[in-house]
């Protein structure tokens, strides 16, 4: 595929996440998928192996913003198997603050699917609005 094709697949991967819609989303994935947050902020450090960890992963995020997440890519960049989107991340938490931070994400693709994804954004920024 070439880079535009995987952009736009990161993109429609994304935004079905953002949606809810995790049968699309792990359409677009390797079996074998990971999902690396660094650090050791908040307790959701490390990898992600594989679909069902991801699945979660992504239903933890569920109960802490039980109204959902509004996602906007406001960035998306390709190069070769390559995607890296920029993003802004809000909503509500289930303690009544409002959540927004930056994120961005790299997507790395192998065989048309995507394989591994880094996840960077101010750990603490969130930590401060979640637990303070």
């Amino acid at each position: 595929m070439s880079s535009e094709q995987n952009k736009e697949l990161v993109k429609n991967t994304w935004t079905a996440f953002a949606k809810g819609d995790i049968k699309t989303a792990f359409a677009n994935m390797a079996d074998n998928v990971s999902w690396l947050v660094p650090g050791n902020t908040l307790g959701v450090s490390g990898v992600k192996r594989g679909k069902d960890e991801i699945l979660k992963f992504m239903s933890g995020i569920g109960d802490v913003f039980p109204e959902g997440m509004h996602s906007q890519i406001t960035r998306a960049y390709a190069d070769g198997d390559t995607v890296i989107l920029e993003l802004t991340n809000k909503a509500k938490v289930k303690n009544g603050k409002s959540y927004e931070n930056e994120y961005c994400f790299v997507f790395e693709l192998e065989n048309g699917k995507i394989r591994r994804i880094r996840e960077y954004t101010d750990t603490q920024k969130a930590a401060d609005i979640l637990f303070s």
